[in-house]
């Protein structure tokens, strides 16, 4: 079921009814998410970079499974890497700029942020390797079964035990929501979530179709839609739960959402999607869009690294910089460059 409407004045108020849902959902979403980590002595790292981060990769996985069965891989290929894109130069630049100064666990750069690099250079080696072999540059069957094993083992090797040191340098942030959380049943912080979670796709996919609708009225062609519009859309989940991270004060699940989201977006979507049909790369928009992807990923590592163990606003700005240069790589068909 679709949210559009053929009237631009009702299309605005959909977008604006989807915004309001989207921010509350994010924050019911927030702090139920916040009371099961707590509950069950789990950080808010590993609940970040799991449940949260899976919960706002829905949108894409949705949209993307969709397509393999509808046939349309250059819709998955622009969703997931544009997505990918968005959320490491976009939501990240925002949530640094918002807060001013993003402090992140030092696990996150020793550990996370390196095995989504890893994946994002594995993908390419899978994709060449097919072409070597095959004759195309694809992500093959075999090559989707290796990337969702990986993400069964991912999760499991974040859920096994609890990150004792991620705890322990994360009481202070648990605190700061005790008062909204400790007189909440484990049943209510899971109905909470849902609940939040449903208000999240509910309003990004209203968000989402309205925008669609107006881009394609006005012509915008099909691969800067999916690389921008598109992407944008299914990437207003991790902003909306980044920005209410950073409001609360829970910068590792803010920053540990989005590195994790971007790890899930490729084992899981990516993997799963080509179970059902290989994805091609062979056309160079997605090839380059792809090492852009990876190079907003070199970016991410080399800020985390030389500016460890905080993001500032200087780091941000460019991040949202990086982000206009891709859009407007994407964008230059439109004006006839």
């Amino acid at each position: 079921m679709g949210f559009s409407s053929p009237y631009l004045l009702l299309n605005l108020v959909i977008f604006v009814f989807g915004l309001v849902v989207l921010i509350k959902g994010s924050d019911w979403f927030i702090e139920a998410a916040a009371g099961i980590a707590r509950k069950y002595n789990v950080s808010e790292l590993t609940i970040g970079l799991t449940l949260v981060s899976i919960g706002t990769s829905l949108p894409e996985w949705a949209s993307s499974l969709y397509a393999a069965f509808a046939n349309h891989p250059e819709f998955i290929v622009g969703n997931i890497v544009g997505s990918i894109t968005t959320n490491i130069t976009l939501i990240l630049g925002i949530g640094v700029l918002m807060c001013g100064c993003l402090c992140f666990s030092p696990k996150l750069l020793s550990r996370d942020v390196l095995i989504m690099l890893g994946v994002f250079l594995l993908t390419v080696v899978l994709i060449f390797a097919y072409g070597l072999f095959g004759g195309t540059y694809e992500l093959g069957r075999i090559g989707g079964a290796v990337l969702t094993a990986i993400a069964v083992w991912y999760c499991w090797h974040l859920l096994r035990a609890p990150d004792q040191e991620a705890v322990e340098s994360e009481l202070e942030e648990a605190r700061k929501l005790a008062e909204a959380t400790s007189g909440m049943s484990i049943v209510k912080c899971f109905g909470l979530l849902i609940l939040g979670l449903a208000m999240v796709i509910l309003g990004s996919k209203a968000m989402l179709d309205t925008v669609v609708w107006s881009a394609a009225k006005l012509g915008i062609p099909t691969i800067v839609i999916s690389m921008t519009v598109v992407a944008f859309g299914t990437s207003v989940p991790e902003l909306a739960v980044t920005i209410t991270g950073v409001m609360k004060k829970c910068h590792d699940m803010a920053l540990g959402n989005i590195i994790g989201s971007n790890t899930f977006n490729i084992l899981l979507i990516f993997g799963t999607c080509s179970l059902v049909r290989p994805i091609g790369f062979g056309g160079s928009e997605g090839m380059v869009n792809l090492g852009i992807m990876l190079g907003a990923g070199v970016t991410l590592l080399a800020l985390m690294y030389f500016c460890r163990p905080h993001l500032k606003r200087g780091g941000g700005l460019l991040l949202v910089v990086l982000y206009a240069a891709f859009v407007g790589y994407n964008c230059r068909h439109f004006f006839g460059l």
